[in-house]
């Protein structure tokens, strides 16, 4: 990470385009590879792609309700996603039903 990226925390499955101007960036969803505390982590995001973002998306439930953040560092972005953990964006999977709920 430099002083010019973040990492961001993402609790969609399959992530978004993080799009401002005619920057884009892949922002992966908690079906990456990458996950801690059910959200999707993406490391190396340019700083000035995710204030531009942010200014112009910041009144969406997605920021209002913190299922996508970000910080300068990857500590602080495993942190705020295992505080989160247990944030429900109903987007989450199924619960198989058990074998003695099945008929």
């Amino acid at each position: 990470m430099t002083a010019n990226t973040v990492v961001i925390g993402c609790k969609l499955p399959n992530g978004f385009f993080m799009q401002a101007g005619d920057k884009v960036h892949t922002i992966k969803g908690f079906n990456s590879s990458n996950v801690i505390g059910g959200h999707g982590i993406t490391e190396d995001v340019p700083a000035e792609l995710w204030g531009a973002w942010l200014a112009e998306n910041k009144d969406r439930d997605l920021v209002k309700n913190g299922f996508v953040f970000a910080h300068s560092d990857a500590k602080n972005t495993t942190s705020e996603a295992k505080e989160k953990a247990k944030t429900k964006s109903k987007t989450e999977p199924l619960e198989p039903p058990k074998d003695d709920e099945v008929k």
